[in-house]
């Protein structure tokens, strides 16, 4: 009963069809400092969060026996100590138990959050959460 996340390093752009495409520089937090003026240009937030500590999410049960499949993108704002700050369903996948059991899962998920330099930052990252019965374990 286990659903599958793909790919094994999530986009950082909320456009679905970034998700496969080599990820994004993250935002830069609103509340961080302003950038100061100098001759070099600041230094640019590192090409998204890593995952950390990601299990899968169980196959809900009743979903399994009806039959339901789906990918569920998930936006989740990584917190610059690699926590998941926010979490919203970006694209259904038509089934709200597949949708709330991935939402679930990813919420203790950890990660290695991106930097500015070499200071983390918070960022935004999109992930896909695919549950399909041919992968489900008996």
């Amino acid at each position: 009963a286990t659903p599958t996340s793909t790919p094994p390093t999530p986009a950082v752009s909320p456009d679905p069809q970034a998700v496969a495409a080599p990820a994004v520089p993250s935002r830069v937090p609103a509340s961080a400092p302003a950038p100061v003026a100098t001759s070099a240009p600041p230094p640019q937030p590192r090409v998204g969060a890593d995952y950390l500590d990601h299990p899968k999410p169980a196959y809900p049960r009743m979903a399994r026996r009806m039959g339901e499949e789906g990918t569920v993108l998930l936006h989740v704002q990584v917190g610059a100590e690699g926590n998941v700050e926010r979490i919203e369903v970006q694209d259904s996948s038509g089934y709200d138990d597949l949708d709330q059991a991935a939402l679930a899962a990813v919420r203790r998920w950890t990660f290695t959050p991106a930097r500015a330099g070499t200071t983390p930052v918070a960022g935004w990252v999109v992930i896909p959460i695919r549950f399909s019965l041919e992968d489900a374990e008996p």
